[in-house]
């Protein structure tokens, strides 16, 4: 297969008719990635690994911390998954496909050679349309695929980056928590509030049913309404940088605007700094 280029946005989404024909292709490997293992252990597509949204995809393996996993950390992870370089990638899920999503940011930030791409329309597609399921999990051998560098930055933020994108016009700092979040009521770290300046968008906002996306156009009105434009630098956030994360794939592989980031610091790390600016 065609390996991934990371400037193609067309390939970010496959379809399950896409899929359905690849099951059993060794050169493919499917992941799930969902709010709970007992989903999984129910039902789930033949030769899907699970993969844990937090214990896999967190550096710290908890809420404690939303930042990307270490080299290390990804290269053990897609051993145990039998990945190789060259292995095809298809990540699905629940709740939006936003955990899926995460790994597939994740295999985006270390430049798998690979082709990586999530399923539309997840889980609840799948099983809607009543394509074939299993409750066995797969065992594959395990890879030795390489140690990577650190992660590239081309779709991330770090603290220091937001700082500088505050009352910066050629950014904008894209809250997508929920509303109490933003405003203070909800305090979800030392501190409770907001990002200077930072326009608010749930994440949620972009969904026009289960695992559905509004049509591109009523997305792209609905964030240029609110200053999200192509031509500026977009810095997504929320606590860890996991509903941002399917906000930054909505952006960037859906409508293609050229330059967004994920914050995958997030309010973990903002609301727990000390020296970070707030506002109520």
């Amino acid at each position: 297969m065609t390996p991934r280029r990371w400037n193609d946005d067309m390939t970010a989404y496959v379809t399950t008719d896409w899929l359905e024909r690849r099951l059993g292709d060794p050169d493919v490997r499917v992941l799930e990635a969902s709010i709970a293992k007992q989903t999984y252990g129910e039902a789930h597509i033949p030769g899907a690994q699970w993969v844990d949204s937090h214990g896999d995809l967190l550096r710290n393996g908890d809420d404690s911390s939303g930042h990307i996993l270490t080299p290390l950390q990804y290269a053990s992870l897609m051993r145990r998954l039998g990945i190789a370089p060259e292995t095809t990638v298809v990540w699905y899920g629940d709740r939006h496909s936003v955990y899926a999503i995460r790994g597939f940011w994740t295999m985006d930030a270390y430049r798998h050679a690979g082709a990586v791409h999530v399923l539309e329309g997840g889980r609840e597609r799948w099983l809607a349309e009543g394509r074939p399921t299993v409750a066995e999990a797969p065992s594959f051998a395990p890879t030795l695929y390489p140690l990577p560098g650190a992660a590239h930055d081309g779709n991330r933020a770090t603290w220091e980056r937001v700082r500088d994108a505050i009352d910066a016009p050629p950014s904008v700092v894209l809250d997508v928590r929920s509303r109490g979040e933003h405003e203070g009521t909800d305090v979800r770290a030392a501190r409770g509030g907001r990002i200077p300046g930072a326009v608010h968008l749930e994440w949620t906002d972009a969904a026009a049913g289960d695992n559905v996306l509004k049509p591109a156009h009523e997305l792209r009105a609905m964030y240029e309404a609110r200053g999200v434009t192509p031509d500026r630098e977009i810095i997504t956030h929320c606590q860890l940088g996991m509903r941002a994360v399917h906000t930054w794939f909505v952006l960037k592989h859906v409508l293609g605007y050229p330059n967004v980031r994920n914050y995958d610091g997030s309010w973990q790390e903002w609301g727990n700094r000390p020296d970070t600016p707030i506002e109520r």
